[in-house]
């Protein structure tokens, strides 16, 4: 469905409320997006391997068309940007978000775009620049490793070509301010074409260095060189991780620790509105180089976040395997399973994946689906078919239990304030805030219909008139883009 923006505002900014209602008066939040997926062929053991394998090709879709509906693409990553912290930021009596409400009136808004598993940095990260999941670009992140007995952790891995990649190949320039999946992938410390920087620091000091970028004024490089683009970069990627930082509770970025959920949000919306501020400032650098009216800009996030406190409800689920007749065993990072554990979980707090150490039949599995399913502080489960269709790589488990907020499955029990971690399929860590905005794309639209993170890199190759990646599985956002014709665009490419 389509609609007007002003529409959407007022709806969004009354359930806005009712959500943190919920959190504020202290009772359990309902789960939401909890999915049971059955399957009907028996579990086998999880196999194990030094890395995860590499899925099968899959044939990406190819444009015919060789007109560009932008001269530049600007890909905005702020990592962790739970899709509702908008509401919250333009809630009445707050000062909004100026800026992305101003691209919103020259796009198309998706309320309602959703992450996969696992719902962690890296892998999603990966997704967003290669447009497929981790069953095709195999950044898994942590998983059990049956033939080592051990936790291991894909770290960096992509077997797939990014979205700069692409656009090099096509002969496109490219640049990057710390969105580190690109590093190397379509860019590089020392190529004045295709440049990749690492400053460091908060979303407003990326801004005025992919300022500089775009000026042709010298930016250091990873080795500490001054390196200057020949020309304003065709397709720039700008990742700020502020509202990460803030969103797990910590002191990054010199961040304060809130003690309730209410404290939480209040300062969640406050990172937003301050990111915001440093967005108009890019904006404004764009329209003093005469590139603005040709730019598209496409902002999304890898993964929401999700408070959780109280006592942990791992020893409860752990029970339940061995309620069951399976010895169950939670392995830190470091842990190696006892020779007689059946079943081994991993996780980071919020989901756990779980490994069947022998197999186990159709009848079996259903009994552990409802038994876990039956507890009242399960939000949602996957099976192994469950996963693939969330395009789960085959490493992350044959079964997947996140809990319903504030419980959580973390090793410790948080007895003062909160924690916060985003490793859940609950919608406050999997629906992500997504836009794409400015030149071809058709201006001030809502659109409602699901939308998922991979379609990002899809896009964004059509908008620069190039293919998309070569293992891409996402789709290009017809919806929100303008027919090359009303443009009078020249073809480019």
């Amino acid at each position: 469905m389509t609609r007007p923006l002003a529409i959407f505002t007022l709806i969004a900014l009354i359930a806005s409320i009712v959500v943190i209602g919920m959190f504020q008066d202290g009772r359990t939040a309902t789960a939401r997006g909890s999915e049971i997926s059955m399957s009907s062929e028996p579990i086998t053991p999880a196999a194990g391997s030094s890395e995860p394998v590499p899925a099968q090709d899959v044939q990406p879709e190819i444009i015919t068309s060789d007109t560009a509906l932008a001269e530049y693409v600007v890909y905005i990553n702020w990592d962790a940007f739970r899709r509702d912290y908008y509401d919250w930021a333009n809630e009445p009596g707050q000062p909004g978000t100026p800026n992305l409400n101003y691209l919103m009136s020259r796009g198309v808004y998706y309320p309602n775009a959703t992450n996969g598993f696992p719902s962690i940095t890296n892998p999603m990260q990966t997704s967003i620049v290669t447009g497929s999941w981790p069953a095709t670009h195999s950044n898994a992140y942590k998983y059990y490793n049956q033939d080592s007995n051990t936790v291991d952790s894909s770290g960096r891995t992509n077997l797939a070509e990014t979205i700069a990649e692409a656009a090099s190949a096509s002969g496109l320039s490219t640049a990057s301010v710390q969105q580190f999946m690109l590093q190397d992938r379509g860019t590089s410390d020392d190529d004045p074409r295709h440049l990749y920087i690492q400053p460091g620091g908060r979303f407003e000091l990326r801004v005025l260095e992919a300022i500089k970028m775009l000026r042709g004024e010298p930016v250091r490089n990873t080795k500490g060189q001054l390196v200057s683009m020949t020309e304003i970069p065709r397709f720039l990627a700008i990742y700020g991780d502020d509202l990460d930082a803030a969103g797990h509770n910590g002191t990054g970025y010199g961040s304060v620790p809130s003690l309730t959920y209410d404290q939480w949000a209040k300062k969640m919306t406050a990172e937003l509105i301050r990111m915001d501020r440093a967005l108009g400032t890019f904006i404004e650098a764009l329209r003093e180089l005469g590139v603005f009216e040709k730019t598209a800009i496409l902002l999304t996030a890898d993964h929401g976040m999700t408070p959780y406190w109280g006592k942990s409800s791992l020893p409860g689920l752990i029970q339940v395997f061995n309620g069951l007749g399976y010895k169950c065993e939670f392995l830190p990072n470091s842990g190696r399973a006892a020779d007689d554990t059946d079943v081994v979980m991993v996780g980071s707090g919020q989901s756990v994946q779980v490994y069947f150490r022998r197999t186990i039949t159709e009848e079996q599995l259903n009994e552990i689906i409802a038994a876990v399913s039956a507890q009242p502080y399960v939000g949602g489960l996957l099976d192994r078919k469950g996963l693939a269709a969330a395009g789960a790589h085959p490493v992350s488990g044959q079964l997947v239990v996140w809990p319903a907020p504030p419980h959580h499955f973390s090793r410790k029990d948080i007895s003062i304030g909160l924690a916060a971690n985003h490793d859940t399929r609950d919608a406050s860590s999997h629906n992500v805030f997504m836009l794409v905005s400015g030149s071809g794309v058709k201006p001030g639209l809502v659109i409602d219909a699901p939308v998922e993170i991979i379609d990002a890199a899809p896009t964004m190759s059509r908008l620069l008139g190039i293919r998309p990646p070569a293992n891409a599985t996402g789709r290009i956002l017809e919806e929100a883009l303008e027919e090359p014709a009303l443009l009078g665009a020249e073809t480019t490419r």
